[in-house]
This record gives structure tokens, sequence and C-alpha cells, in this order.
């Protein structure tokens, strides 16, 4: 009786596996019962049945008493296919160490790993590729599991795909690589992931679209970031193809740090090599007071071989606050080194407050997603400490602390130094050059060839600055023709164009390419010192600087006053305008954010019209090392100026705050004094929603495509302000997640307020239904066609009343609107306002009613073969 079979070949085994039934199965076998038998159907076996559903304990005892491991079923599925299906972890192993093909093929070619990475199971992957499955084997359609993971959003899983070695541009039958169905899906954290570990990002699939061509739904840095680096990686291909390439020579050296820590000592120390020189410099020190040096007004730059190290150009940053918006600039050049000083003898949080601030500034300026810039933590005054060993405990933890805490996105060594700053010839100087060598070495060994163009173009500058020392400055179509002369090539404007945004990038020039002739600064050094050190100089600087009016405004006289003897004033007003540092709005006195002293008054945004509507939006750093680029706010109050009169009336300016209305809605704009959190708020006194879009629509734009340029390397979030916090203006709003939203939505219910516990409607919250995923977004982004186009709505709402999906005086409140364009809007309303499958309803009950509305809100499926082949 043991074998006995129903007419479908099941047998009590088949039934005692699929439920888990250990027991059972165990009698079963020692009275008999055939193991391998198969069903009839599926032609599974009991071994089929007890992995699929997870039973360890019967597959231990299918195998012990002689189960077949690999035996297929009639759609060539193994017990390993529904283990790694199913996440099973122990199972899996189970198998493995019994013997089971990792690598046996479906029809389809799916192995166990295409599913493990399907399906999103870590643990079953790392098991799989432990024991030896082959990473890249593709299924009948050329999909690999980094495919599939890619395809499903399973970003853990593609992070360990990337980390033991999967091949990221693979091409399946259609062309399509894991990047292009990440982009396609929206899924931004593994399209972020494939663009950090140098995907390619411009194959293009039999379509010929490239990732960027087919991305859709990705959030808007992720969006801006696919966008700037696909293009980055055409400039550059075109820039090698036209006149080749070679290695690179030149490193750089950014000793950073706040103001007085002894970034300056440092940089004069670390060229005083040899004994003679360095002995030179003791006797020199004995005849001067301690505090050798002025403080660097802006950036002292020089070049030179030092030696032990290599060549290198110095880079001494001012570390006094009101110089880290022209700091920014520089600080997104790729092939540098990044020493941060600190004092050892200042407190603990302070030494954290300082080291933070300079490794997040360094973290969101990085500009090549691909490339971890590298630091070195210096504690300096170190012959001051009264404990060493302490002193140097707490140097090491700091060390241990950060490397940990920014281990994915900066190189942090794990030396430590503690350094007094003014002796040349310590052996703590002597290990550091050995540590900045070793980096350089490493940088160049991993950097990309410079293109050719780039280095004649570097050269042939070089003579200009010395020609040009009083204002090194040029327009372009000037600098176009100087550069033309002095090649033997003939260049065409864009390849001079790219090559110079190349040596922008690389911070060996200044070029702002935003408009037809926009200026080309030949010296940096004059520009950020000569400039920028006189223009934004502190109070207790022993420099010549500008004076400001009680409005923190300055004038053209003063302007004259100052920079007559080192620029051309007109040209010079042009220069800052296209930095966007300042602007005029009569030419005659001049604004400048950055120099803004004066806090918004509570006046200022304060309670208007009860009928008013207030929505906000927070874009804030991702994790605790995302900030933004200190330069972000203040070019953006420069754009609000900008924007008028065409766009925004003159704006109202202060330290982080600016309002400013487009004459139907108001708006607020605040970034925190931690530079992570920037908030939108936009109001309309008159209640009318629509009012509001058009104004939020412009700022997001504006700082998005602001945010992405200024801090590259950041990753931010968005999140909804509570509106009821908002109408009551309190000084910090509640920020909702976005998930939180798309979830609430997604149910037709509320949010409730964590402080306050008061219901919030999704819809008071977000001003754009249309950016949910979903039918509810669909049904949202389509509304101005579906109002249009919903005429005969009584079919639409006899089917929506029987299938209860709107009630009795919601139907008859619809059927009282007097146009048939208000009674689309009243039903649109109670469906939004009821969420995800409410929608979902609708668009079924539309494809039986009204098939052209049914067909424009219809989900757009992947077009490729083989998108829903899994």
């Amino acid at each position: 009786m043991t074998t006995a079979k129903l007419p479908d070949g099941w047998t009590g085994l088949h039934y005692a596996c699929r439920g888990g039934y250990d027991k059972v199965v165990e009698l079963l076998i020692k009275n008999g019962a055939d193991i391998n038998v198969t069903n009839v159907g599926e032609g599974d076996t009991g071994l089929h049945k007890a992995c699929w559903r997870g039973f360890d304990k019967v597959v231990e005892m299918l195998i012990k008493n002689g189960a077949d491991i690999n035996v297929t079923n009639r759609r060539g599925w193994t017990g390993l296919h529904y283990a790694c299906e199913g996440g099973h972890d122990e199972i899996v192993e189970l198998l493995i160490k019994n013997g089971a093909d990792l690598n046996v093929t479906k029809a389809d070619g799916w192995t166990g790993l295409h599913y493990a990475c399907w399906t999103g199971h870590d643990k079953v992957l790392e098991l799989l590729i432990k024991n030896g499955a082959d990473l890249n084997v593709t299924s009948a359609y050329g999909d690999t599991c980094l495919h599939e993971a890619c395809r499903e959003g399973h970003d853990k899983v593609v992070e360990l795909l990337i980390k033991i070695g999967a091949a990221l541009n693979v091409t399946n039958r259609n062309g399509d690589t894991g990047l292009h169905y990440a982009c396609l899906r929206g899924h931004d954290k593994i399209v972020e992931l494939l663009i950090k570990n140098g995907a390619d990002l411009n194959v293009t699939n039999r379509k010929n679209k490239r990732p960027v061509d087919v991305a859709a739904g990705l959030g808007r840095d992720t969006q801006l970031l696919l966008e700037t680096e696909t293009r980055r990686q055409v400039e550059y291909s075109e820039l090698v193809s036209s006149v080749g390439s070679e290695e690179g020579t030149t490193v750089k050296l950014f000793l950073c740090g706040d103001g007085q820590v002894g970034k300056t000592s440092l940089r004069v120390i670390l060229k005083k090599t040899g004994l003679i020189v360095g002995a030179l410099w003791k006797i020199r020190r004995k005849f001067r007071r301690q505090d050798v040096f002025n403080p660097t007004p802006g950036v002292h730059v020089s070049s030179k071989t030092v030696r032990g190290i290599g060549r290198l150009s110095l880079h001494d940053f001012a570390g006094q606050a009101q110089f880290y918006v022209t700091h920014a600039m520089l600080l997104r050049t790729t092939n540098a080194i990044f020493p941060v000083v600190y004092k050892i003898i200042d407190g603990e949080e302070e030494q954290k407050r300082q080291i933070h601030g300079w490794l997040s500034f360094i973290h969101c300026s990085n500009t090549d997603p691909t490339n971890k810039p590298r630091i070195v933590l210096i504690a300096s005054h170190a012959d001051k400490l009264q404990g060493h060993e302490a002193g140097r405990r707490q140097a090491t933890a700091l060390v241990e602390h950060y490397r940990k805490l920014f281990q994915e996105s900066l190189i942090v060594s794990s030396e430590v130094f503690l350094i007094n700053c003014l002796e040349a010839g310590s052996a703590e100087i002597q290990r550091l050059r050995e540590v900045l060598a070793a980096y350089r070495d490493d940088i160049l060994k991993q950097r990309p060839r410079v293109p050719k163009v780039c280095v004649q173009l570097s050269e042939t500058i070089e003579g200009w600055r010395e020609e040009r020392k009083t204002f090194p400055v040029m327009g372009w179509q000037d600098y176009l023709k100087t550069v033309r002369q002095a090649s033997s090539e003939n260049l065409q404007e864009r390849i001079v164009q790219l090559a110079s945004s190349y040596l922008h990038d690389e911070g060996e020039i200044i070029y702002l390419h935003r408009e037809a002739d926009s200026s080309v600064v030949l010296d940096p050094q004059w520009l950020f010192t000569s400039i920028f050190g006189h223009l934004l100089a502190p109070d207790n600087f022993p420099i010549v600087k500008i004076a400001r009016t009680a409005e923190d405004h300055v004038t053209l006289e003063e302007l004259t006053r100052v920079f007559s003897a080192v620029a051309d004033i007109p040209l010079l007003i042009k220069l800052l305008q296209e930095f966007q540092l300042c602007h005029t709005y009569g030419g005659r006195t001049f604004i400048l954010p950055s120099l803004l002293q004066q806090e918004i008054e509570e006046a200022a945004w304060s309670p208007v019209s009860s009928k008013a509507v207030y929505f906000g939006l927070q874009i804030r750093g991702r994790t605790e090392i995302d900030s933004f680029s200190c330069d972000l706010f203040p070019r953006l109050q420069t754009l609000l100026m900008q924007a008028h009169p065409k766009k925004l009336s003159r704006p109202r300016l202060w330290k982080n705050s600016a309002k400013c209305t487009d004459g139907k809605a108001e708006a607020l704009l605040q970034i925190t004094t931690d530079k992570r959190q920037l908030n939108i708020v936009v109001r309309s006194n008159d209640g009318n929603r629509e009012d509001c879009n058009s104004i939020m629509d412009l700022l997001k734009d504006m700082t998005y495509r602001l945010l992405h340029e200024t801090s590259p390397g950041a990753r931010s979030r968005d999140m909804v302000l509570s509106a009821l916090d908002l109408r009551e203006h309190r000084p910090q709003p509640h920020a909702y997640s976005r998930e939180e939203v798309e979830a609430a939505a997604a149910k037709g219910g509320n949010l409730v307020h964590p402080q306050r516990k008061v219901p919030e409607k999704v819809k008071d919250l977000l001003l754009h239904l249309g950016s949910l995923k979903g039918m509810l977004g669909r049904v949202a982004q389509k509304r101005p066609e579906l109002v249009e186009t919903l005429r005969h709505i009584n079919p639409i709402l006899d089917h929506l009343r029987a299938d209860d999906v709107i009630n009795l005086d919601e139907n008859d409140r619809i059927r009282a609107a007097k146009t048939p364009q208000d009674a689309a809007r009243e039903l649109l309303d109670i469906l939004e306002a009821k969420g995800e499958r409410t929608c979902v309803k609708f668009h079924s009950v539309l494809k039986t009613c009204d098939k052209f509305a049914a067909s424009l809100i219809v989900e757009e499926e992947m077009s490729e073969e083989g998108a829903t082949a899994s």
C-alpha cells in the first residue's frame, strides 16, 4: 500500500512531503515506499515537494534514504531550483553537501542562481557562489542572474554580485544590460550601485536605447546622476578619440581643516627635505615667534616636486567658513589627496565636528562616483599635549571611527599622525611623506589616461598665466582663437570646450560653460586669493576687505576701491555673476548671498487667510555622511534673483532663507545650519492647490539641478512636510518619508502625525499625487485627459456602485455635478482619496465601459521580448 497511486500519480509520500510530516515520511520509507516516484502532471518527486515547501527535516530524511537529488520534473526543475526560489538556505546547503548539480538548467536556461537572484535571497546566493555556481551563466534569453536582480529591484543581491565579480555589461538577446532593467523599473539604489562600480552607461540595445533613454520612475537625484555620468563617459571617449591620451603625472594635495590648525605650516615643512634645509629651518624658527604664518586668504597654490613624494600641486585651503563657498569649486577635483588637519588639543566634540564636517564636505563634492577620495587624518599641535599617549589613543580612536563611518565613499588611511607642524625633520613628518607617496602612486595607477589635447592645452595655458598676471581672464571667443593659434591641430570648437571642461574638473582652470561667451580663468589661485580672498575675508584677516552696507550689500564704488588694481571691474562683475555668487538689479549695488548675515524675521512668513493651503517638500541627506555643499544655498538665492522678472517677483533674502512669489502662490526656502536639510514650502492664500503646482515645480527643478551640480557625491531623499504643521507655522514641521506616504495612499488611509497623534490625508500632503507609483499615480498623472474624456459617466457609476467602490452619497454627489467635466473631477477626487485598490477597480470598470479612457492609464510594460520571461 505504500506505493499506491492516485490517478494523477500522487502517492502518500508526495502528500507527506508536501505537508512536512516527517514522521509519516519516515514510516513510509521504512515500509518500502518508492522515494523517486513521480506524479503525472508535473513529474515531481517527494523531494521536489519538500524543497518547494521548505521542509528541511523531510529533505534530509529523503537524501539519507537515497533520493535522487538531481532528478528533474517535466519543466526541468530540480529540488535545488525550488529551494532557491523559496529562499530555503538550509535545504540549499543540504543539497550542496550531498552533491547537487549547481548549474543544471531548465529549458529556459534558468539555474538555481537565477531563481535566488530573481527572488532576492542573498543567503542562498552566497551559498551557491561559495560552492562553485557559475556567476555569469545566461538563460535562453541571455539574462544573467544580475539581470534578474536588477529587474526585480533586489539591491542587496546586486551589491553582493558586484563584490564577487559579476560581469556588469553582459547584454541579453535584446541588447539590454542589468542597468537597462534597473533604469526601466526605476530602482534608484541599483542604478547608483552600477554607476559607482563602473558599468558602461552607453551600451545600446537593439532599439538603440541606452539605459538613460529607457529610465522611468527614478528619483530626481538618481536621474541627474545617470544623465551626468552618461554625458561624461561620452565626452571623455570623444576627447580621447580626437588626438589620443597619455599617462598623468601630477597629483593634487588639498590641505583641509579649520582656520589656525596648522595647514600652512604643514605645507611649508612638507617641502623642507634634506639635512641642510631642515637645519636651516630649525635655525630660522629660533628667531621667529611661534605662530609663524598669517592666515591664508582663500587658497594658496604651489607646484613642486617634493623629494620622497613626487610631483604635487599643493593647495592650502583657508579654513574659515566664509571661504567654503569658493572651496567647493576646487574640492570637486578627482586626482587629489586630502590631508585633513585638526587640533589634538581641542575638546573631543570639537575635533569630531571639524573632522566630520570636512570629510562630509569632501564626500559630497566628489564628482566621480567610481572614485573614492583618499584621506589622511592629521592631529596637529602635538607638542602642546599634556599627555602624549592619551593624545595618541584619542587620535587612533578618531581614525578608526571615521574609517568605518565613511568606508563606502572615502579611503581613510589607517595611519595615525600626531604632528608638530613646525618640526620639519621629525619621524612623523617622514612617515607622512611615505603615506602621501603611496597614495600618489596609487592614484596615478588607477587614474584614467589623460586626453593629449588636455595635456597640450594645459602646457599652453601655463605660459599664458605668465603673460596675464594682472587679470588672467579671457572671454570664450578670444580664448578659442588663441588656443587654435597655439595648436598644430585643427581643433573644432567642441573639442576645445570639452578639453576646457576637463581641465576645469581637474582644477587647472575655471571654465563654466553656461553661455556662449563664458569667461575662462587661466589662474585659479588669482581668483581664489586676489579676488575671493578679499571679497569674503572675515574681519580678523590682515588684508584689505570689502565694506558692506547695512543690508549686507556691496556697492560698485567699494568693488572699484578694492579690486581696481588687480581686475577689470566690469569683467570682474560678469565673472562673479557667472559663478552665481552675486546679482544686481541696477548695476550700482550688488547682492552677494554668501555675505548675508541677517536672519529671517517672524513677520516675513506669518499666517494668512484661513482658506490658505500649504504644501512642503524637504530634501535631506540620505545618511549621516551626506550633506549639501556650502555654495548650494547662496547660488540658489542668486538663481531666484535671476528669475526676476520673467518667472518670479524680486525675492527677499536672508542668511539661510529666501521668500519669493510668482504672483499666484508664495514660497519659502530654508536650509539648516548643518546643510543637511532644505525645505521648500509653498502656499496659496486662496486655497488653490493648482496655483501651488507651478512655483513648486520651478523651485524643485532649480534646486535639484543645482544640488547635483554643487553636491554631486551627496545622496538625498525626498520627505513630505506635515501640512498641519505648515498651516500652524511650526518652526520644525514633521517630515513623512515617501514610503510612509505611498503606503498610506495605497491603502486609501491617512497618516498619523507621530507627535500630535492627529490624522492627515495624503491628498493634503502631496501636491503631486502623480508622483506615486501604481494605478493611483497613473490616474493622477492622467487627470486632465480623464476629465475631458469621461463624458458618459453614468454607466461607470453604475458599475462602481454595484461593486461597492463608491457609496450612495458619493454617487449622488457626482451625478449632481453641473457639467460632465465637474462630474469627472468629483469622481476622481473620491477615487484618489480612497487609494490604490480603488483606482485598480476603477481601471477594471473602464476596460468594460470606456476602453479609450482605460488605455490612458494602462501600465507601460517593458516592450522587450523576455521582459516577462520570468
